[in-house]
């Protein structure tokens, strides 16, 4: 039994509809991209809209009882946010693997990207924190670091490393110094995020990306072979 890939739309549909994408099919391609929308709308960002809308702001409203439930979805938001970003960027781009070849010239890092990468996700992971919409904010080594402290801290050991996470906080930028480590401003980085991903769709629609789209559609066709 195939499961659906966003709600009212099935794995069928789309090999069935996969066969008819090609560069003169624009009204095909339309739909493909509003399923893969919807698909992410679905699974991440209304899960992480819904968790952001129940935070109870208890550093603003605190309790006088100790015994009030309270939410406070820091750790749950980034979490989905990580896995948001994950499945985003696999869609850009595939993983590198052992067999890739290491590009040649002087290593970048740590102001640009190592010349020998690992093979793996977490490079991939990196690259789009240095993508348009996080500006300079994942400069130098700081996004080698949140790929440790907070992607890996929280979905290896459910806790972060050396890093914060605040609602509001650091005021006016995604990421700032704090004592020995960093703080992140939550809402800030799920708005870039927001923007990356509505560039990447921006682009799909763009039939000259043929690349980006041919990505695309071994990604989805991937995802319908999968049990």
């Amino acid at each position: 039994m195939k499961a659906d890939l966003c709600f009212g739309f099935s794995k069928n549909q789309w090999e069935k509809l996969s066969q008819s994408l090609d560069a003169a099919n624009e009204k095909g391609w339309d739909i493909a991209i509003s399923v893969f929308e919807r698909r992410m709308r679905e699974r991440y960002l209304s899960g992480i809209e819904a968790l952001s809308a129940a935070d109870t702001k208890l550093d603003l409203t605190p309790s006088d009882s100790a015994d009030t439930q309270h939410c406070i979805p820091g750790f749950a938001i980034m979490a989905l946010c990580c896995l948001f970003i994950e499945t985003l960027q696999g869609f850009r781009e595939a993983p590198p693997s052992a067999s890739t070849p290491a590009p040649v010239g002087p290593c970048a890092f740590p102001h640009g990207l190592c010349i020998k990468p690992p093979p793996g996700t977490n490079q991939q992971f990196i690259k789009f924190l240095r993508r348009p919409a996080f500006g300079d904010a994942f400069k130098g080594d700081v996004a080698k670091k949140f790929a440790s402290g907070i992607r890996n801290g929280i979905l290896h050991e459910a806790k972060t490393r050396k890093w914060v996470i605040w609602r509001e906080e650091p005021d006016g930028a995604i990421v700032a110094q704090e004592e020995d480590g960093y703080a992140l401003n939550r809402n800030l980085f799920y708005d870039a995020v927001k923007k990356e991903f509505e560039s990447y769709l921006c682009e799909l629609h763009d039939q000259a990306n043929t690349e980006l789209r041919k990505r695309f559609k071994e990604r989805m066709d991937g995802l319908c072979e999968e049990t």
